[in-house]
């Protein structure tokens, strides 16, 4: 599998997390988008009131394809950022 294959798979993957953790704190009808900055990638959570924004490497994204345990760190780091939304 190419890079840019597992990088496609990541990002997948890093979404269904985001979708989980906007689910739990009540946010519907998200809309997730990435940019491509060429040295990382933005995802941004939209729904009509929140934007959530998670940057990542894409060693970062491509690490989430397979399960290594630094993958609780960018789960973690996703749910922070969620987490930003009670405050």
């Amino acid at each position: 599998m190419s890079v840019a294959e597992k990088v496609a798979e990541g990002r997948v993957l890093l979404e269904e997390v985001a979708l989980r953790y906007a689910n739990q704190h009540g946010l519907r009808e998200i809309k997730v988008e990435w940019t491509d900055q060429g040295y990382e990638w933005w995802m941004k959570a939209v729904d009509a009131q929140h934007t959530v924004r998670v940057v990542f490497s894409p060693d970062e994204i491509v690490m989430f394809t397979e399960k290594m345990p630094e993958n609780k760190e960018t789960k973690a780091k996703i749910r922070n950022a969620f987490a930003s939304l009670s405050m």
